[in-house]
């Protein structure tokens, strides 16, 4: 199949779902997990990991399947919801599946282009994880375990640089 063919299969389909969505057969939610899944399809289709191409379909779609994962965690809550920071821990777990799917695999060993999507990934995950940790009703139980957390980090961080001193040195 040319490229073309697979383009063109792929713009049939968004349209079919799209105008099954505006004449009310696809609810919202659905909608969301169809579109998503429908980006990470054209992204297999059109050979994405095989040519090191097409990301610009594995990222909006796995950002759409945590945003869809969201709202049904945030609708089958009840009157309490869903903590708001699971939202962004949500998104850096996406960034983290382009890396792991996507970047992770490129024989070329270039960081930037390899390791890009761990650092939206990191940072949302952290605030993700500050957001549900100051939004929760124990989080000055939380706020005196981080207290010993970051120096622990700290001093894993320092042996991490140390160990990769020696070992450039032996190089």
């Amino acid at each position: 199949m040319t490229r073309n063919f697979k383009t063109g299969i792929i713009l049939i389909a968004a349209g079919i779902v799209i105008l099954l969505s505006q004449f009310g057969l696809i609810p919202g939610l659905s909608f969301l997990f169809l579109l998503g899944f429908g980006f990470i399809t054209a992204y297999i289709i059109l050979g994405g990991r095989k040519e090191y191409s097409y990301v610009g379909f594995l990222i909006p779609g796995v950002i759409l399947l945590a945003v869809a994962t969201f709202a049904a965690l945030e609708e089958g809550a009840g009157p309490e919801g869903v903590n708001p920071g699971f939202f962004f821990m949500l998104l850096g777990l996406s960034f983290l599946a382009v890396f792991l799917v996507h970047t992770y695999w490129f024989k070329e060993p270039d960081q930037g282009n390899r390791f890009w999507p761990l650092f939206p990934a990191g940072g949302l995950l952290l605030f993700g994880i500050f957001i549900s940790v100051a939004t929760s009703e124990k989080w000055m139980e939380y706020l005196g375990l981080i207290n010993y957390l970051w120096v622990v980090a700290l001093i894993a961080v320092g042996v991490w640089l140390i160990i990769s001193s020696i070992r450039s040195a032996k190089k």
